[in-house]
């Protein structure tokens, strides 16, 4: 009995020693972001004019302090410092042998790539196809839910009407609204194809340089007990995550009354300007939704409307790769914003500025909240018993 009472206690007092983890995939997507990082800095040494960040319109906090070939030598020396810590993580037995040092150097490779090519397009281009893909997804959603939980379904539809009904008959949408900017939208993704693919680029970056250094990281007894005290504070942090977006939200919301925040009065609302409003602010809702959803019983367990996967356990990827992408998004974008709010004309629009868009709380709150839910689905951490 004693030695069952001791073997409890000790089990309690210090983590269990998780299973060593090859970084190995995660190594070869950070390998082949940092061989692009570097080509990108290459292109922009030798062709000058290649460089979008040269430009005003789009600006990272480096490019906004270096010199066009400052900016492109520290480039290539981000994307060639990826490449060594890749090829180093993905050794094998790397882990056992340099896991500190492996956690230390994907974190500061992390950090580089955000200051050195983070840009405000990034959250925007994110914003629009996840706004577009938020509206897709509710149709789709309500129509399922209304065949197989009309109690659910049914109220949702009417809600979704009168939201609509809203739009139309109140605030002035209109069907070519919504086709104009859908034109103007396609239009824009073309046109900025590089960006977009820097952005894509930045963002399985850092998306790969965080997972490594978590799974680094996790082989020392300090970072289990980060990750146990994640774990006991994880319901805390996804709500605070959750109102990341909440603002933003209410901002587009009222786009739907007579007293539109942030726009031009509601009679002078263009249709297409309205519909590109409406759409990122159901992004926004989706956002939150999403979010919520790492402490709520479907983030463990497909709804049972849900045809063919309904009741089933969701695989914590499905939620945490895309967690952490989108925090990857949003912090890549919080610096560059800020520095965009800081052409406002006082310090109060600065504030109202960077409260309606908290990137700077919203992704290391969301990356927080997500890497709690994964130690959680994992349940090896000292937080296993706030299940």
């Amino acid at each position: 009995m004693t030695s069952v009472r001791r073997q409890a206690t000790g089990s309690m007092a210090s983590p269990p020693e998780p299973r060593t983890r090859s970084p190995r995939a995660v190594a070869v997507l950070a390998l082949l972001a940092s061989a692009a990082i570097a080509a990108f800095g290459l292109t922009w040494w030798l062709v000058p004019e290649s460089n979008p960040f040269a430009t005003a319109t789009s600006q990272s906090p480096a490019s906004a302090l270096l010199g066009p070939a400052q900016f492109a030598a520290t480039v290539v020396a981000t994307g060639a410092v990826g490449l060594v810590v890749a090829v180093a993580a993905a050794a094998p037995g790397a882990l056992a042998r340099r896991a500190p040092l492996i956690a230390g150097a994907a974190a500061f490779c992390a950090l580089a790539v955000t200051l050195v090519l983070g840009d405000a397009g990034t959250i925007t281009f994110a914003g629009y196809l996840f706004g577009f893909a938020a509206v897709v997804a509710g149709i789709v959603t309500t129509a399922v839910l209304v065949v197989r939980a009309p109690r659910l379904g049914v109220p949702l539809l009417a809600l979704l009407a009168a939201l609509v009904g809203i739009a139309v008959w109140s605030a002035g949408l209109t069907w070519t609204g919504v086709t104009t900017f859908l034109t103007k939208f396609g239009a824009a993704l073309a046109a900025n194809g590089v960006l977009v693919l820097i952005s894509a680029v930045s963002v399985a970056a850092v998306l790969s340089w965080t997972a490594m250094a978590i799974l680094a990281g996790r082989t020392t007894r300090e970072v289990r007990r980060f990750e146990g005290s994640l774990v006991r504070h994880r319901r805390a942090l996804t709500v605070l995550a959750a109102l990341g977006p909440l603002p933003y939200a209410v901002m587009r919301a009222s786009w739907l009354t007579p007293w539109p925040l942030f726009a031009p009065a509601s009679d002078e609302l263009d249709p297409a300007m309205l519909t590109t409003g409406l759409m990122l602010g159901a992004g926004a809702v989706a956002a939150i939704l999403l979010t919520l959803g790492l402490i709520l019983p479907w983030g463990r367990e497909f709804p049972a409307w849900m045809p063919r996967i309904g009741g089933r356990s969701v695989p914590a990827r499905l939620a945490v790769v895309p967690g952490f992408a989108a925090a990857s998004v949003i912090t890549i974008s919080a610096v560059p914003l800020f520095l965009v709010s800081l052409d406002a004309e006082s310090f109060g629009e600065i504030i109202v500025f960077d409260l309606v868009l908290p990137m700077w709380f919203w992704g290391p709150m969301l990356a927080l909240a997500v890497w709690a839910y994964a130690a959680w689905r994992r349940g090896d951490t000292t937080g296993d018993a706030a299940r």
